[in-house]
């Protein structure tokens, strides 16, 4: 059986999202040469704080129809980290 409501759909989208998060948040750490090792609680804050600027600018930029064509693996992956979120209300504007 098939599990494909709209709430297994948002779950599943919710964890892509979450996950492609921490892919922006590790590839700014090899951007800043944190390196391999584990990074301090107060780096990874920052880390974190400087993803949320980026997404938050890359959806900015979208809906001001100032989007551009991704270049670079940053910013692919922003694109693919947008575009999760707007599945993701699009599942939540039909559901209203």
């Amino acid at each position: 059986m098939s599990n494909n409501t709209p709430e297994s759909n948002l779950q599943k989208l919710y964890r892509e999202r979450d996950s492609k998060f921490d892919e922006i948040v590790s590839c700014l750490s090899h951007k800043r040469s944190f390196g391999a090792g584990p990074l301090s609680n107060a780096d990874r804050a920052r880390l974190i704080e400087e993803a949320e600027e980026l997404t938050d600018n890359w959806a900015a930029a979208e809906h001001n129809h100032r989007s551009q064509e991704p270049s670079t693996a940053l910013q692919h992956l922003l694109n693919e980290h947008q575009l999760i979120c707007r599945a993701i209300i699009e599942i939540l504007d039909a559901g209203s």
